[in-house]
């Protein structure tokens, strides 16, 4: 065991060198692979183990060897999961003879980039009959051979809940992927044949520069700043705008200030605009006074808004409505006179739903 060192450091520099002169492909959601890995667990100095019923305490440095088989899934462009279960083999400090176990557990690993990810985990790790459930955090880097084959290079740690343990590992891996992209925007490219080299130019040809061929293009000449779907027609987004009107009464008046005639022509310009809005503008008192009477001074509010839209900027006089609450809806809790100023008011919004471009 104490050679076990060197030889895993070997092949993790092997490893490295392999991941560096590998080209880099990305893999897309529901592609999924199976592979082998190899690696060291440097064990807490507190980490026992069981062997012929005796107690011994296990070496702690990287010279435990892991080694096993592992699964994953791409769930989307940038999260995978992974399953893997290893074969342990611990030396025992200051004595012959071995610890033996395993550990497994579930990752979830985020792409930082096309080779490097960081991920979270859980799992078991049990040496020589004992066994920590264990938090495990991971940093690696991926690179592939081929399109079907990659290697990877790993190290991070593992925390237990059960025993107390903290634990370093590091391990190279070898993966074989299966399966096709639930989603891609990966365009498929003709084998170049030497007679067929003009005809395969031709067909490669993007003349709007929007990432999709002429030949599969079904919106020519698109706007270079908008996003496209894969037929090369602009993707549309919808986009919520809302105009809001407030204005607020002098106490016991329903005279409309002059103050708020600019905002009341904004509302009329945008209800313009947009001839598919109707309004209604809701009337509002303080609580001083009968509630009878603040019921009449809320609606005298209102209509006199709705009558300056009507009458003063023209417009339909069938888009607008009005309705008193009185005192009932306060906009604030009245504790002030200036709380009082707030509450006489009428109020309106107005919200319509635009379809816009999708920006790249």
């Amino acid at each position: 065991m104490k050679k076990l060192n060197t030889v895993l450091l070997a092949l993790i520099g092997v490893g490295i060198s392999s991941t560096a002169l590998a080209q880099q492909t990305a893999k897309e959601p529901g592609e999924w692979y199976l592979g082998a890995r190899v690696g060291a667990l440097s064990l807490d100095s507190d980490r026992q183990g069981i062997k012929e019923n005796v107690l011994y305490q296990a070496d702690d440095g990287f010279s435990t060897f892991a080694g096993g088989l592992e699964g994953g899934f791409m769930l989307t462009e940038f999260w995978e999961t992974r399953l893997y279960y290893d074969y342990v083999q611990a030396g025992i400090d200051g004595a012959p003879g071995d610890l033996y176990g395993y550990s497994y557990g579930v990752d979830y690993l985020y792409h930082l980039n096309d080779n490097f990810y960081a991920g979270l985990g859980i799992n078991a790790t049990d040496v020589g009959d004992l066994t920590d459930a264990m938090v495990r955090a991971t940093f690696g880097h991926r690179s592939f051979i081929t399109d079907q084959v990659s290697w990877r290079v790993e190290a991070g740690a593992q925390r237990g809940w059960e025993l107390d343990h903290t634990e370093l590992f590091a391990n190279v891996g070898l993966q074989v992927w299966f399966g096709e992209p639930t989603a891609s925007d990966v365009q498929e490219r003709p084998v170049v044949q030497p007679k067929q080299a003009q005809q395969t130019t031709q067909e490669t040809v993007d003349s709007d520069g929007d990432g999709v061929i002429d030949s599969k293009d079904k919106c020519v000449n698109t706007p270079a700043e908008y996003s496209v779907d894969e037929n090369g027609c602009v993707k549309y987004k919808n986009e919520t705008v809302r105009e809001e009107l407030l204005v607020e009464f002098a106490f016991d008046s329903s005279k409309v200030p002059e103050s708020a005639m600019s905002r009341i022509e904004d509302i009329a310009d945008f209800m313009k605009k947009h001839s598919q809005l109707d309004i209604t503008i809701h009337g509002h008192t303080d609580s001083v006074g009968e509630e009878d009477y603040n019921q009449w001074l809320s609606e005298r509010r209102a209509k006199a808004v709705a009558d300056i839209l009507v009458n003063r900027f023209d417009v339909s006089g069938q888009r607008v409505s009005y309705k008193g609450h009185g005192e009932s809806d306060p906009k604030v809790m009245e504790d002030s006179a200036a709380d009082r100023q707030e509450n006489r008011r009428i109020e309106a919004e107005l919200k319509v739903v635009n379809r816009v471009p999708v920006e790249r």
